[in-house]
């Protein structure tokens, strides 16, 4: 992770908008695992 946020200062995105593609990133990946649980969720039903 380190590593692309360094790729991505060296490339001059500001820190607002580094910090707006984590929030993204975050939220996809929050929404894939609710999903995930949803899913299992049904094969216990």
């Amino acid at each position: 992770m380190q590593e692309y946020l360094g790729v991505a200062r060296e490339e001059g995105l500001s820190d607002t908008e580094i910090g707006a593609v984590l929030s993204i990133v975050m939220a996809v990946s929050g929404g894939r695992v609710q999903a995930q649980l949803k899913d299992a969720g049904k094969i216990y039903e």
